[in-house]
């Protein structure tokens, strides 16, 4: 799991010996997988609960854990009102779910209120508008075309303001860019001649034989840029990689590719002041089936999200239903997306909040990008990888379990990570700060029975960290 629910739940999920904590408190989608938690008395601890759907449809449910925590991942096959009922013995809570066809229209929250007419190149222009819910100091994201950042204007009483100017004539499509989904468009027509200019960025000392998963050092000139600029590193023209900052004329930042092939790469100043190279990009020797972003989605991770420096790994179980350990990559696609979906339009966060998704059949699949902070144990000062399945009884497949290792053995050669087996004094959300291992369980840290038993028993924390330190 990936969040704790901190709001209220309606009046009725409530009872004295077995209460709801976390269920959709948004519509979910025709065959989306969600999650329902709990807690029962530790006197029920073992035994299984009962699943009723409308009042007519049994099932057998989930056990409850030793100390009372309990999860259930659930799909509907029908659109409706969906009423679940879980039940031990005499006690029992519903939950009612609304599912649809199709999902509803997020609430736009940000608009345009100030649009100048005429504009022309080479002056600037204030754009102003609103951003409903947002708190005071919030950033958002200005852009142009889909691509050309023009500002990050803060919040401030609801309202935005933003001051830019434009080097290229044409009609321009702006976007204004808050939490999630939430952004507004306006086209605008940008008036004059484009005047040519000489590009100031560029690349220096190329690196030689780059491979897959290895981090490599790109850098470059930055001529007539003030110290503290900052400049946007992407690849094929959509994938953003840093955003290394200029000093003394000069930028440097690291890079890792997960697929292979010719990568065009570009540092970009502005609009028009950017630079190109190739970079062909080998395959690594690995035991790693790692499919990149883009095996799902054509969506980046967006830039707004803070920037991560990992302190340790925390694994994690997405309690969706498992795959079975043959299923098609199609099918392993098609649930990377519902993952994004249920974290974005259920959870209202940015994007998928895990880092890496391990299938059954041992298919590693990239999620946010590692320079990003995730949303999946609170305080996320670490890289989160979820086992996909629900891990509460059953253990984790041995291919997840190999792939587990490789890639955690991987990301700590990678992040310096020399012990992940002795405790050392962690923060963590609900407990204080204990002494905990560079590789956690989500538990460790949440009040939360995911990824799995107490102790990780059941996706075999304790094999994994000592595997994975007899390898570095």
């Amino acid at each position: 799991m990936s969040k704790r629910f901190l709001h209220a739940l309606p009046p009725e999920v409530f009872l004295a010996m077995i209460q709801v904590t976390q269920a959709p408190q948004s519509p979910v989608l025709v065959q989306q997988q969600f999650t329902i938690s709990g807690i029962a008395s530790p006197t029920y601890a073992g035994r299984t609960l009962a699943l009723t759907v409308d009042n007519q449809y049994n099932a057998k449910g989930p056990a409850i854990d030793t100390d009372g925590n309990w999860t259930i991942g659930f799909l509907f096959q029908q659109a409706g009102s969906r009423r679940l009922k879980i039940a031990i013995d005499s006690e029992s809570a519903e939950v009612v779910v609304q599912v649809v066809t199709t999902p509803p229209p997020p609430a736009n929250r940000l608009r345009f209120i100030t649009v100048p007419q005429p504009i022309t190149v080479g002056q600037t222009f204030v754009f102003t508008g609103e951003a409903d819910g947002y708190a005071n100091d919030a950033q958002l994201l200005l852009r142009a075309d889909q691509k050309y950042e023009l500002a990050r204007p803060t919040v401030q009483v609801g309202k935005w303001q933003a001051v830019v100017g434009f080097n290229q004539a044409g009609s321009r499509l702006l976007e204004i860019i808050g939490a999630g989904q939430d952004r507004a468009q306006v086209t605008i027509t940008v008036t004059g001649t484009t005047p040519p200019r000489s590009p100031r960025v560029s690349f220096t000392n190329l690196p030689q034989g780059v491979r897959t998963e290895q981090v490599i050092v790109l850098q470059g000139n930055a001529a007539g840029y003030s110290d503290g600029a900052e400049l946007v590193l992407r690849a094929d023209q959509r994938t953003e990689l840093a955003r290394p900052k200029v000093q003394a004329g000069q930028w440097q930042t690291t890079a890792l590719f997960h697929q292979s092939g010719k990568r065009l790469i570009e540092i970009i100043g502005s609009e028009q002041d950017r630079a190109q190279i190739t970079l062909d990009v080998q395959a690594a020797p690995s035991s790693l089936q790692l499919f990149p972003r883009t095996a799902w989605t054509t969506q980046a991770t967006p830039t707004s999200l803070p920037d991560l420096q990992p302190q340790r790994i925390t694994l994690h179980h997405t309690t969706f239903t498992a795959l079975a350990v043959n299923a098609s990559q199609a099918q392993e696609v098609a649930r990377m997306q519902s993952l994004w979906s249920s974290n974005v339009n259920g959870n209202g966060w940015s994007d998928l909040g895990y880092h890496y998704i391990i299938m059954p059949s041992g298919r590693i699949y990239v999620g946010r990008s590692e320079r990003k902070r995730g949303a999946h144990d609170v305080i996320n000062d670490g890289l989160g990888i979820a086992f996909d399945g629900l891990y509460t009884t059953a253990t984790i497949t041995n291919q997840q379990f190999q792939s587990a290792i490789a890639l955690c053995t991987q990301l700590c050669q990678r992040y310096g990570f020399k012990d992940p087996v002795t405790p050392v004094p962690t923060p963590t959300a609900d407990f204080g700060t204990r002494n905990i291992p560079l590789i956690c369980g989500h538990r460790d840290r949440v009040a939360t029975a995911c990824p799995g038993s107490e102790g990780g028993r059941t996706v075999r924390l304790a094999e994994i960290r000592q595997t994975v330190k007899t390898k570095l």
